[in-house]
């Protein structure tokens, strides 16, 4: 997939994320205990533009193989299909080691679901989610 010029597909390593990228660090740190179980664990794929991440799909956790997806573009950089490259870049990595991809969004993020279809996942089921504050 070609994406607009002064972006740049690039897999997610302890080089990158040690180049003190906020972003980045924030995402993994939103699902990793510690990022070393990251990178003994997980796969992920992120758009540099101006050497800053901007857009990132990663392992937010694994289970028996399968890598549940986090995904996410900061929103000035949205609606360029950084995202769907990310994404398609992180099924591909997954399919090649053995490992199923698992797609997980609420209804109302239509643009999750738009990518996620384009790059062939269906919806297989749907379930009730509550939240509820924990004062």
């Amino acid at each position: 997939m070609l994406l607009e010029e002064g972006y740049q597909l690039v897999k997610i390593d302890r080089s990158l994320y040690e180049s003190n990228n906020k972003f980045l660090r924030g995402k993994i740190a939103e699902c990793w205990a510690l990022p070393e179980a990251f990178f003994e664990n997980g796969v992920g794929y992120g758009v540099l533009y101006h050497n800053e991440v901007v857009s990132v799909c990663f392992s937010g956790f694994v289970y028996d193989g399968v890598h549940a997806i986090d995904l996410e573009t900061i929103k000035v950089h949205r609606g360029k299909r950084l995202a769907e490259a990310c994404a398609q870049a992180f099924v591909v990595a997954c399919i090649k080691k053995g490992a199923s991809p698992y797609w997980d969004c609420m209804d109302s993020n239509q643009a999750s679901i738009a990518v996620a279809e384009k790059l062939g996942f269906k919806k297989a089921r749907g379930y009730a989610g509550y939240d509820f504050p924990l004062v």
